[in-house]
């Protein structure tokens, strides 16, 4: 009789046990649920922020590239009709005159509307290779170049 009531009381205190741990577990896993929703929330907002900032730091830079022909021609004296948006690696290719046909000078332009002033590797590159002469001119004629083709 005795182990009986040794196994009920066991027993009872297995299912108190279990009744606490399922109460415990439940609380647990809605203050987690909860704390994550208030995170997400929070990492939501930081991304939506960031997306704006990056967003009106894309839109000032293509105005920025718009504007540079304007900024140049005041301080350069290169006409707006004297550029050629290239877009990349270079910015633009101004040549100044030409529009009067005077052709004076080619600029490689570089137009940097954030905060960095640091040129790309490529950008930097082609820098180099201007400011060390190494430019040539290449004329192709097509009809040319397809006889020739048409040959080998």
């Amino acid at each position: 009789m005795f182990e009986w009531v040794i196994i009920f009381i066991l027993l009872v205190s297995v299912f108190i046990l279990f009744y606490f741990y399922a109460r415990l577990r439940g609380q647990v896993e809605s203050r987690a649920t909860e704390l994550f929703y208030e995170w997400k929330e929070k990492e939501e907002e930081k991304i939506r922020e960031d997306a704006k900032k990056r967003s009106t730091s894309a839109i000032i830079g293509k105005v920025g590239e718009h504007l540079a022909p304007v900024i140049i021609f005041q301080k350069y004296g290169i006409n707006p009709k004297d550029f050629r948006f290239i877009g990349t690696p270079v910015d633009f290719i101004a040549f100044k005159g030409l529009s009067e046909e005077n052709l004076k000078e080619i600029y490689f332009i570089e137009v940097k509307s954030g905060e960095s002033k640091m040129l790309t590797n490529k950008e930097k590159q082609i820098r180099d290779v201007v400011n060390s002469g190494k430019v040539k001119w290449l004329l192709i004629h097509l009809p040319s170049e397809i006889e020739e083709l048409k040959v080998q």
